[in-house]
């Protein structure tokens, strides 16, 4: 209870603080009207290169959607990842106008999801969740064949950034601390779930092995949080990577217990909970996640340009920043060429991991 009431206070300090920030661009209302079918853009231009779509769009540059649009989700159905989209959906239906389909597309890390979006037509209709840093992996790693690169994506704007965190099933006597954690994987195989090759659950447990010498961790990959959730509480893994926003609530509800955040500090919705560094200060594992949206490459300029305007008016409305905060998700909105210049960072920052993970 004294944990709940800690979350609802920083939550409310949040929101309060976010849509201070947030000013005028709560969303609201749809873009003017205008001809949409069978126009484009009078400048010609495109997003991230590549030729014009012919996608639609009025006399004065501007585009309206006038059919349903589909949103790609890469991971399972109730997961954090999940949620935070079907979250979004609603304010994003009333500032385009249209209604928006969410398709859980799961596999292969992410790229069942991207590749179906990178096949779509590059006319506004079909855009996907993004990942980083699992996106990386597709494409860093030479196994995986592929010769796409961060290019090929058209990215519109982060939602929210998360870090990860270990958990464990409550009342399992061998994890009373991270302390515990360490030693029994000293001496025993821990089975550990994560959501697939290269994503930010996988890279922390192969940073892990890295720096402590010894530790006998197995990486079981699933398709998302709620399998890895599932296999915890059903005793077929020893524990799971979890981010802060997937896991709070089973935190809350006494089913599973967090041993620690792989944070740069403690998070204001576990204040309870120590960093890893901070309990193993000979150590240094962080693991962040990003998880915003992308259209393909080539989409038409005017296109790109409303799905920015619809992303900076929904994701930065103080009601929906309200409602991902009493999910435990934490808004975090970056738009446009700055959440691309952000993506950049981040790929070059994965390239540490290139060795650990044998992609060299």
């Amino acid at each position: 209870m004294k944990r709940m009431k800690k979350m609802i206070a920083c939550s409310m300090t949040m929101v309060c603080c976010l849509s201070a920030l947030a000013g005028c661009s709560g969303g609201s209302g749809n873009a003017a009207g205008g001809d949409t079918a069978g126009t484009t853009a009078v400048s010609g231009e495109t997003a991230a290169g590549g030729a014009s779509g012919g996608n639609a769009a009025s006399q004065s540059g501007a585009w309206n959607p006038d059919r349903s649009i589909t949103m790609l989700v890469p991971w399972s159905a109730g997961g954090g990842a999940d949620l935070s989209v079907r979250t979004l959906v609603p304010y994003l239906e009333d500032d385009l106008g249209v209604s928006i389909t969410v398709v859980n597309s799961t596999g292969a890390n992410g790229w069942i999801a991207w590749n179906e979006l990178l096949n779509a037509d590059p006319d506004g209709y079909t855009i996907a969740q993004m990942n980083i840093p699992t996106v990386y992996s597709g494409y860093m790693d030479p196994q995986q064949n592929r010769d796409n690169t961060l290019d090929d994506f058209a990215l519109v704007a982060n939602e929210v950034s998360d870090w990860g965190c270990l958990v464990v099933k409550a009342g399992d006597d061998r994890f009373s601390d991270l302390e515990s954690f360490i030693a029994y994987g000293m001496e025993n195989e821990l089975l550990a779930g994560d959501n697939g090759v290269g994503t930010n659950k996988h890279l922390v447990a192969e940073d892990l092995k890295s720096q402590i010498t010894g530790l006998n961790l197995t990486s079981v990959h699933q398709a998302g949080w709620s399998d890895t959730y599932a296999a915890i509480l059903g005793g077929h893994i020893d524990c799971g990577w979890g981010s802060i926003g997937e896991t709070l609530q089973a935190y809350e509800d006494g089913e599973v217990d967090i041993l620690c955040v792989f944070a740069t500090e403690r998070s204001t919705l576990l204040p309870d909970v120590p960093t890893f560094n901070e309990l193993m200060p000979e150590y240094n594992v962080t693991s962040p996640s990003d998880r915003g949206f992308a259209l393909p490459a080539g989409v038409d300029q005017a296109v790109y340009d409303r799905w920015v305007q619809a992303m900076d008016n929904c994701i930065n409305n103080p009601e929906f920043i309200e409602k991902m905060t009493e999910l435990g998700q934490a808004v975090n909105y970056i738009g446009g060429e700055e959440y691309t210049d952000y993506a950049k960072e981040q790929e070059a920052n994965m390239a540490k991991f290139s060795d650990i993970l044998g992609w060299s």
